[in-house]
Protein backbone atom coordinates (compact mmCIF):
# COMPACT_ATOMS: atom_id res chain seq x y z
CA UNK A 1 0.00 0.00 0.00
CA UNK A 2 1.30 3.43 -0.90
CA UNK A 3 0.49 6.86 0.50
CA UNK A 4 1.60 8.54 -2.72
CA UNK A 5 3.87 10.82 -0.70
CA UNK A 6 0.95 12.10 1.38
CA UNK A 7 2.08 13.93 4.51
CA UNK A 8 0.27 13.07 7.72
CA UNK A 9 -0.54 15.64 10.38
CA UNK A 10 2.12 15.83 13.08
CA UNK A 11 2.28 17.94 16.22
CA UNK A 12 5.41 18.80 18.19
CA UNK A 13 4.63 19.12 21.90
CA UNK A 14 6.66 19.35 25.09
CA UNK A 15 6.19 16.53 27.57
CA UNK A 16 4.98 19.02 30.18
CA UNK A 17 1.98 19.67 27.90
CA UNK A 18 0.98 16.04 27.48
CA UNK A 19 2.16 14.21 30.60
CA UNK A 20 2.24 14.25 34.40
CA UNK A 21 5.20 13.08 36.45
CA UNK A 22 5.28 11.23 39.79
CA UNK A 23 8.43 10.56 41.80
CA UNK A 24 8.90 7.08 43.24
CA UNK A 25 8.69 5.51 46.68
CA UNK A 26 11.47 5.69 49.27
CA UNK A 27 12.18 2.36 50.97
CA UNK A 28 15.01 -0.01 51.75
CA UNK A 29 15.31 -2.75 49.15
CA UNK A 30 15.20 -6.31 50.44
CA UNK A 31 16.30 -9.67 49.09
CA UNK A 32 12.79 -11.02 49.66
CA UNK A 33 9.28 -9.60 49.85
CA UNK A 34 5.89 -9.77 48.16
CA UNK A 35 6.49 -6.94 45.67
CA UNK A 36 9.29 -6.20 43.19
CA UNK A 37 11.08 -2.94 43.97
CA UNK A 38 12.25 -1.46 40.67
CA UNK A 39 15.34 0.76 40.88
CA UNK A 40 17.37 2.65 38.28
CA UNK A 41 19.85 -0.23 38.18
CA UNK A 42 17.05 -2.55 37.04
CA UNK A 43 16.72 -0.76 33.69
CA UNK A 44 18.94 -2.26 30.99
CA UNK A 45 20.73 -0.24 28.31
CA UNK A 46 17.92 -0.96 25.83
CA UNK A 47 15.16 0.13 28.22
CA UNK A 48 14.03 -3.29 29.43
CA UNK A 49 13.58 -4.68 32.94
CA UNK A 50 16.57 -6.71 34.10
CA UNK A 51 15.29 -10.24 34.77
CA UNK A 52 17.89 -11.11 37.43
CA UNK A 53 19.07 -9.75 40.79
CA UNK A 54 15.74 -8.13 41.55
CA UNK A 55 15.02 -6.56 44.93
CA UNK A 56 11.75 -6.51 46.84
CA UNK A 57 9.66 -4.80 49.51
CA UNK A 58 6.57 -5.80 51.48
CA UNK A 59 3.55 -3.91 50.22
CA UNK A 60 1.94 -1.38 52.58
CA UNK A 61 -0.98 1.01 52.29
CA UNK A 62 1.49 3.79 51.46
CA UNK A 63 3.50 1.88 48.86
CA UNK A 64 0.30 0.73 47.11
CA UNK A 65 0.12 4.25 45.66
CA UNK A 66 3.22 3.40 43.60
CA UNK A 67 2.07 0.07 42.17
CA UNK A 68 2.72 -0.35 38.46
CA UNK A 69 0.85 -2.02 35.64
CA UNK A 70 1.93 -3.37 32.28
CA UNK A 71 2.80 -0.57 29.85
CA UNK A 72 3.66 2.04 32.47
CA UNK A 73 6.72 4.22 31.77
CA UNK A 74 9.53 4.83 34.25
CA UNK A 75 12.35 7.34 33.78
CA UNK A 76 15.75 7.21 35.49
CA UNK A 77 16.30 10.75 36.77
CA UNK A 78 19.78 10.78 38.24
CA UNK A 79 23.39 9.69 37.83
CA UNK A 80 25.03 8.02 34.88
CA UNK A 81 21.81 6.21 33.97
CA UNK A 82 19.70 9.38 33.70
CA UNK A 83 17.22 9.49 30.84
CA UNK A 84 16.80 5.74 30.38
CA UNK A 85 13.14 4.80 30.11
CA UNK A 86 11.53 1.48 31.04
CA UNK A 87 8.34 0.11 29.52
CA UNK A 88 6.91 -2.10 32.30
CA UNK A 89 6.64 -5.55 30.69
CA UNK A 90 3.95 -7.24 32.80
CA UNK A 91 1.42 -6.94 35.63
CA UNK A 92 3.48 -8.66 38.29
CA UNK A 93 3.26 -6.63 41.55
CA UNK A 94 5.96 -3.94 41.42
CA UNK A 95 6.65 -0.55 43.03
CA UNK A 96 9.12 2.00 41.67
CA UNK A 97 11.89 3.59 43.72
CA UNK A 98 12.50 7.27 44.44
CA UNK A 99 15.21 7.81 41.81
CA UNK A 100 12.63 6.98 39.14
CA UNK A 101 9.84 9.13 37.70
CA UNK A 102 6.59 7.63 36.41
CA UNK A 103 5.47 9.32 33.20
CA UNK A 104 1.70 9.35 32.68
CA UNK A 105 0.98 10.39 29.11
CA UNK A 106 -2.25 11.64 27.64
CA UNK A 107 -2.97 8.45 25.70
CA UNK A 108 -5.52 10.22 23.54
CA UNK A 109 -2.44 11.85 21.96
CA UNK A 110 0.52 9.53 22.56
CA UNK A 111 0.85 5.77 22.93
CA UNK A 112 3.14 4.60 25.72
CA UNK A 113 4.92 2.15 23.44
CA UNK A 114 5.50 4.88 20.85
CA UNK A 115 7.02 7.08 23.54
CA UNK A 116 9.27 4.22 24.70
CA UNK A 117 10.75 3.84 21.22
CA UNK A 118 11.11 7.64 21.02
CA UNK A 119 13.02 7.61 24.34
CA UNK A 120 15.75 5.53 22.71
CA UNK A 121 16.13 7.78 19.66
CA UNK A 122 18.76 10.38 18.84
CA UNK A 123 16.05 13.08 18.88
CA UNK A 124 15.33 12.32 22.52
CA UNK A 125 18.93 11.95 23.66
CA UNK A 126 20.07 15.18 22.01
CA UNK A 127 17.49 16.98 24.14
CA UNK A 128 18.18 14.98 27.30
CA UNK A 129 21.88 15.82 27.12
CA UNK A 130 20.97 19.49 26.69
CA UNK A 131 18.56 19.71 29.64
CA UNK A 132 20.19 17.46 32.26
CA UNK A 133 21.86 19.41 35.07
CA UNK A 134 25.63 19.05 34.77
CA UNK A 135 26.71 20.17 38.26
CA UNK A 136 27.72 17.33 40.62
CA UNK A 137 25.41 14.32 40.25
CA UNK A 138 23.52 14.63 36.96
CA UNK A 139 19.81 15.31 37.51
CA UNK A 140 17.09 14.86 34.92
CA UNK A 141 14.12 15.92 37.02
CA UNK A 142 10.53 16.53 35.99
CA UNK A 143 11.29 20.16 35.08
CA UNK A 144 14.03 19.05 32.70
CA UNK A 145 12.21 16.13 31.09
CA UNK A 146 9.12 18.32 30.75
CA UNK A 147 11.04 20.48 28.26
CA UNK A 148 11.68 17.57 25.88
CA UNK A 149 9.75 17.98 22.62
CA UNK A 150 8.21 14.91 20.98
CA UNK A 151 6.80 14.50 17.44
CA UNK A 152 3.19 13.33 17.68
CA UNK A 153 1.65 11.93 14.49
CA UNK A 154 -1.95 10.60 14.57
CA UNK A 155 -2.53 7.49 16.69
CA UNK A 156 -2.92 5.10 13.69
CA UNK A 157 0.49 6.26 12.43
CA UNK A 158 1.99 5.77 15.89
CA UNK A 159 0.56 2.24 15.98
CA UNK A 160 2.15 1.41 12.63
CA UNK A 161 5.50 2.85 13.69
CA UNK A 162 5.34 0.79 16.89
CA UNK A 163 4.55 -2.34 14.88
CA UNK A 164 7.59 -1.83 12.63
CA UNK A 165 9.96 -1.11 15.52
CA UNK A 166 8.60 -3.89 17.72
CA UNK A 167 9.25 -6.34 14.89
CA UNK A 168 12.87 -5.20 14.64
CA UNK A 169 13.18 -5.35 18.42
CA UNK A 170 11.84 -8.92 18.48
CA UNK A 171 14.28 -9.99 15.76
CA UNK A 172 17.21 -8.49 17.69
CA UNK A 173 16.08 -10.34 20.83
CA UNK A 174 15.72 -13.67 18.99
CA UNK A 175 19.18 -13.27 17.48
CA UNK A 176 20.98 -12.78 20.78
CA UNK A 177 22.14 -16.37 20.70
CA UNK A 178 23.13 -16.07 17.05
CA UNK A 179 26.09 -14.68 15.13
CA UNK A 180 27.50 -11.41 16.54
CA UNK A 181 27.74 -9.86 13.07
CA UNK A 182 24.08 -10.60 12.33
CA UNK A 183 23.01 -9.23 15.73
CA UNK A 184 24.98 -6.04 15.14
CA UNK A 185 23.55 -5.60 11.64
CA UNK A 186 19.97 -6.04 12.84
CA UNK A 187 20.57 -3.65 15.75
CA UNK A 188 21.90 -1.00 13.36
CA UNK A 189 18.88 -1.57 11.13
CA UNK A 190 16.52 -1.10 14.09
CA UNK A 191 18.32 2.11 15.13
CA UNK A 192 18.21 3.47 11.58
CA UNK A 193 14.48 2.93 11.13
CA UNK A 194 13.72 4.11 14.67
CA UNK A 195 15.44 7.45 14.10
CA UNK A 196 14.08 7.77 10.55
CA UNK A 197 10.50 7.08 11.62
CA UNK A 198 10.67 9.45 14.56
CA UNK A 199 12.73 12.22 13.00
CA UNK A 200 10.39 12.30 10.04
CA UNK A 201 7.22 11.44 11.94
CA UNK A 202 5.26 13.75 9.67
CA UNK A 203 5.94 11.26 6.85
CA UNK A 204 5.81 8.22 9.12
CA UNK A 205 3.03 6.58 7.15
CA UNK A 206 5.09 6.57 3.98
CA UNK A 207 8.19 5.12 5.69
CA UNK A 208 6.21 2.47 7.56
CA UNK A 209 4.50 1.37 4.35
CA UNK A 210 7.86 0.43 2.86
CA UNK A 211 8.26 -2.12 5.69
CA UNK A 212 4.84 -3.73 5.17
Amino acid sequence: MSTGGRICDCQWRTLSEIATFTYGYTAKAQDAGNTRFIRITDITEDGCLCPVDGKFIDLTDESKKYLLKKGDLLLARTGATYGKTLYVPNDEPAVYASFLIKIDLDNSLVLNRYYWHFSKSSIYWTQAEKYVSKGGQQQFNSGAVGRVVIPIPPLPVQQRIVSVLDNFDAICTDLKIGLPAEIEARQRQYEFYRDALLTFAATGEMIADRQS
